[in-house]
């Protein structure tokens, strides 16, 4: 699956040095995210696997220092190429992990393509999140990162 390429607006580039320069981490992008249910914004940052650690900082001191002085909330996901890794870095962002089953990639004529993701039906509801919120981080991201048209949630067995 092709990746595709990511541009940067200021107000991100800055976001990801400012990171860069508390943490020491390898960032690879930033996404601000308007979360639907409480209409804050949340600041994601996608960073080398090996460099979740060092992102988050002991304690989290790093992501606490940065949420200080942005005054907003900070996600740290690690990146992966491999879709079906990289929405499952995005479902452990929740309180209680949510495990992938299966992902799905399927074409229709007019050659979009739909990415199905497969939970178990008693984690249904905290893939889609609050107000949708959880399907519609995995779907920004994932519609950012990779060429694909659509992204949804499918419980059955």
């Amino acid at each position: 699956m092709l990746h595709k390429n990511i541009k940067l607006d200021r107000q991100s580039m800055e976001l990801m040095s400012l990171f860069n320069n508390i943490s020491g981490a390898i960032i690879k992008d930033c996404f601000i995210f308007q979360s639907p249910e409480n209409d804050s914004d949340i600041i994601i940052f996608l960073v080398k696997k090996e460099d979740v650690g060092k992102a988050i900082g002991k304690a989290g001191e790093h992501v606490k220092d940065l949420m200080n002085k942005l005054q907003k909330k900070i996600d740290v996901i690690p990146w992966s190429e491999n879709l079906g890794q990289f929405i499952q870095f995005i479902l452990n962002t929740t309180k209680n992990s949510i495990q992938l089953q299966n992902i799905e990639i399927k074409e229709s004529r007019n050659e979009k393509k739909t990415v199905i993701i497969s939970v178990r039906p008693q984690d249904r509801g905290k893939a889609i999140g609050k107000e949708g919120s959880m399907i519609r981080k995995i779907k920004e991201l994932v519609l950012r990162h990779f060429n694909v048209d659509n992204v949804i949630i499918n419980t059955k067995n």
